[in-house]
């Protein structure tokens, strides 16, 4: 088994995560791969980072063993996503009406919504 990873390390496949889950066309597959990168990374970060009011808290430590499992199966599953992009990117469809949200200039109806 290798070494168990560093905190940089770590942070820095969390960051190809984000990269690489912004690259996705699709706006849902794009916030999604995103929401789950932070809620995959964001408890072993805690655990190896405590927060700074919380050094009295005895945060919970991974086993060197477990936390370098974890970071190989990262790995492979940053290459999945890499690949998924891909294929997200040569297929991508129509925009969302999400995606092209415009300020509301002049109101409809009775105008509430341009009202500041």
């Amino acid at each position: 088994m290798p070494p168990a990873p560093t905190v940089s390390e770590i942070q820095s496949l969390y960051h190809s995560f984000q990269t690489v889950s912004s690259r996705f066309t699709s706006y849902n597959f794009n916030q999604y791969f995103l929401r789950r990168s932070h809620q995959t990374f964001k408890p072993v970060l805690q655990s190896l980072i405590p927060a700074p009011g919380t050094e009295s808290v005895q945060a919970k430590q991974l086993d060197p063993t477990e936390l370098s499992k974890w970071f190989e199966e990262q790995k492979k599953e940053l290459e999945v996503i890499k690949r998924a992009a891909e294929v997200n990117r040569m297929c991508k469809g129509p925009k969302l009406v999400v995606e092209h949200a415009q300020p509301i200039t002049a109101g409809g109806g009775e105008g509430a919504e341009a009202s500041p």
